[in-house]
């Protein structure tokens, strides 16, 4: 089993993570790798000076080391398994729709990440290259001469240069290089799948994988609407091109309780930490397993989807949220087994040991065999708690897009299905139809923000935008983003959500079609979308009232028709 660790294309390393345990506990090897961040890691290609992704590479080259070396340590390089949490699943999606791991491993496990999440490749390397170069004071008109440039200048140097990189997205990261990320994962996964096809897939997700912009005191108090409002604007102007400020209504829209006439701060937190982790996670993870579980060519993999549930009792996060992005990590590296393992907290119960046994049961029950429930387990830790911690006798059932079959990982693991399938549904349907170019003759300025270049209306930093432009296909995001100042209100927000297939997208002959009818949208948010409905509803009860008057009519003088023929016979009989 290979970890490939997450947390930032920037920073982080795979020395942290002990696998000691899990692998002692279920009998494989368990590896953990380092590969090169930043700009020396995912420098771009620059017109063939540099080829790019080495971080990728970096991690391909593992992989080919196992397999020549594996087998001298009693491992199998025939059944390999890789798992990644966060960034590193993103990597780990990445390498199932490259050519050049072919063979090097059999199944794969993504931890809250996929490469649909809007940070997973990074669409502007080249625009921070050259800041850095010209930061550094090296020539930007010559590629070679650029590259050359960098590699003279100290380490520190560059990492010394400072960089505003919109919220949500990455500066240096994986890029579409034709090669080894030869092209957008959406359309990888769902077209090559001789590459996406040949591994089985699990993956999961915690309850809440949006959390570090919110203080202590916010978790505890809560955020106001407007604080919601500033970081849900951030999290659309980056992640969207086109009817901005109608995607914006439309989040705000789905995530507020109408129920309760006044909006509690604490219920204004939860519904924005519920936006933001459905849109930057969850939502592309989610359309992955989609993806994967319609595979059938050259094969049918399994694939299964977990969610993680349990909050560690003495984990410092508030119970009330629910699991917090990184919280299973340390079951899953088996922590609680153990009085001290690496970073991870110290303070596990007796319960929370059995949980860590269980779900490390499961993850290498799968990258043994592709089957999490095999060998079926009764008895974890005979000496704990079993009523609180043995789960029932359950299988756990693959996943596909139909009946989306998921295991809630807890004290009590239970089978569910279609996890929050209205929310996800918003974000994999809705937007996607809402997020489209209108026609050639419309500028930016309908598809801007409301008040957008009133940098207190966001939170954080966010892309730049020139209002005179003409949108008619997907930007690029060329521009220098421009760094917006922090509230110091204690507030929270939750965002949306956008897939960067989604953000790249070319209108087609068949799309165009809808492009004038969502082009009107601010004009309905205005107006209200209420009267067309009325006047359709209308039309059609008037219609079939009018049906059934004709076929009573029908059927009354049918009626007459019969009662006097049979009249009739009576007298000539008579």
């Amino acid at each position: 089993m290979v970890f490939i660790h997450g947390e930032s294309y920037d920073w982080n390393s795979g020395n942290p993570y002990d696998g000691s345990v899990m692998a002692s506990l279920g009998n494989v090897i368990v590896i953990t790798i380092n590969f090169r961040l930043g700009i020396f890691g995912f420098l771009p290609a620059v017109d063939g000076s540099s080829r790019g992704n080495y971080g990728i590479m970096d991690q391909v080259a593992a992989l080919h080391w196992i397999q020549e070396n594996v087998a001298e340590f009693g491992g199998d390089p025939k059944n390999v398994t890789i798992f990644g949490h966060g960034h590193g699943a993103a990597c780990v999606n990445l390498l199932m729709l490259t050519p050049l791991t072919r063979g090097l491993f059999q199944r794969a496990i993504m931890q809250s990440g996929s490469a649909l999440s809007p940070w997973a490749i990074a669409r502007n390397s080249l625009v921070y290259t050259r800041q850095i170069a010209q930061h550094l004071k090296c020539p930007t008109d010559e590629s070679a001469v650029l590259v050359e440039c960098l590699r003279q200048r100290p380490v520190e140097d560059i990492l010394d240069v400072p960089l505003s990189v919109p919220d949500h997205l990455s500066a240096f990261g994986p890029t579409i290089d034709g090669v080894v990320v030869a092209g957008e994962p959406s359309e990888r996964m769902e077209t090559h799948t001789d590459f996406f096809g040949q591994y089985d897939l699990m993956f999961g997700i915690s309850r809440i994988e949006s959390y570090d912009q919110f203080s202590s005191e916010e978790d505890r108090m809560g955020i106001d609407v407007s604080r919601r409002d500033r970081l849900l604007r951030t999290l659309v102007r980056n992640l969207f091109t086109y009817h901005l400020q109608e995607i914006f209504l439309t989040v705000v829209n789905e995530y507020t309780d109408w129920s309760k006439p006044d909006q509690h701060p604490v219920n204004v937190m939860e519904s924005t930490v519920d936006a933001m982790s459905d849109a930057l996670v969850i939502a592309p993870l989610v359309r992955t397993g989609n993806y994967h579980s319609r595979v059938r060519y050259p094969r049918r993999p399994k694939t299964y989807q977990y969610v993680f549930t349990h909050t560690s009792e003495n984990g410092g996060f508030t119970q009330r949220l629910g699991t917090v992005h990184g919280e299973d990590l340390p079951y899953i590296f088996g922590a609680p087994l153990v009085n001290a393992l690496s970073h991870f907290p110290r303070n596990f119960t007796k319960s929370e040991a059995s949980l860590s046994e269980a779900v490390i049961l499961f993850w290498t029950n799968f990258a043994k065999s592709g089957e999490p429930n095999e060998p079926q387990y009764d008895d974890i830790n005979p000496h704990t708690e079993k009523s609180k911690v043995k789960p029932e006798k359950l299988w756990w059932p693959q996943y596909n897009d139909t009946h989306q079959n998921y295991l809630s990982i807890g004290l009590k693991p239970k089978l569910r299905n279609h996890y929050h399938a209205h929310r996800l549904s918003f974000w994999l349907n809705l937007i996607p139809t809402l997020h489209r170019a209108a026609a050639s003759e419309t500028t930016t300025t309908h598809h801007l923000l409301e008040d957008h270049d009133n940098p207190h209306t966001y939170d954080g930093i966010v892309r730049t935008r020139n209002p005179g432009d003409v949108m008619t296909t997907p930007p690029t995001t060329t521009t220098t983003p421009t760094t917006m100042p922090t509230s110091t209100m204690q507030d929270t927000n939750q965002g949306a959500y956008a897939t960067l297939i989604i953000l790249e997208e070319r209108p087609t002959a068949s799309t165009k079609a809808t492009m004038n009818i969502s082009g009107s949208l601010a004009m309905i948010f205005q107006q209200g979308v209420y009267s067309t409905a009325l006047t359709v509803t209308i039309g059609i009860g008037c219609s079939l009232l009018l049906l059934n008057i004709i076929i009573f009519a029908g059927v009354y003088l049918n009626r007459e028709r019969t009662m006097q023929h049979h009249h009739g016979d009576y007298k000539e009989r008579s």
